[in-house]
């Protein structure tokens, strides 16, 4: 039963963060009663310097609203979906935020490019090993 589940909720996933992305937002705002995006936001007060590398960036609410905290947000994603939604969305914000597509456990940086890393709804990748290597390895010594 257990197996099944878990089977079940990747094939979920794997659909919301891809062929049925455009239904990501009203999922989210369901499971959250109307909350995710001000969940969301209350990282930013956590994130230092200006370089921040969002991890499994989605539709772009967040990269949207560390832009206008004055943060320099780069975001990434494998999903082509969800940077398309990302895009449109930053479009429609006038603003100009760097995507990369690629996964999280190889980011496509150099070491110590970043000044914070922040994911807010982390999937499976989140408790892969090399995902949080990469993650400290594109950080600054400082970096969170």
């Amino acid at each position: 039963m257990r197996r099944l589940l878990r089977a079940f909720l990747r094939l979920f996933f794997r659909l919301l963060y891809n062929e049925f992305a455009w239904a990501y937002d009203l999922v989210s705002w369901v499971v959250s009663l109307g909350q995710w995006q001000a969940w969301e936001r209350t990282a930013i007060p956590y994130l230092r310097g200006g370089r921040v590398l969002e991890l499994a960036h989605g539709p772009g609410h967040l990269l949207i609203a560390m832009a206008e905290h004055g943060l320099a947000p780069v975001g990434l994603d494998l999903s082509p979906y969800m940077g398309h939604l990302a895009r449109r969305r930053l479009r429609r914000a006038g603003l100009a935020v760097p995507l990369v597509r690629a996964r999280a456990q190889a980011i496509p940086f150099r070491d110590g490019c970043f000044d914070s890393a922040v994911a807010t709804f982390p999937a499976e990748f989140i408790l892969d090993p090399r995902t949080l290597r990469e993650t400290a390895r594109v950080l600054r010594s400082d970096g969170r």
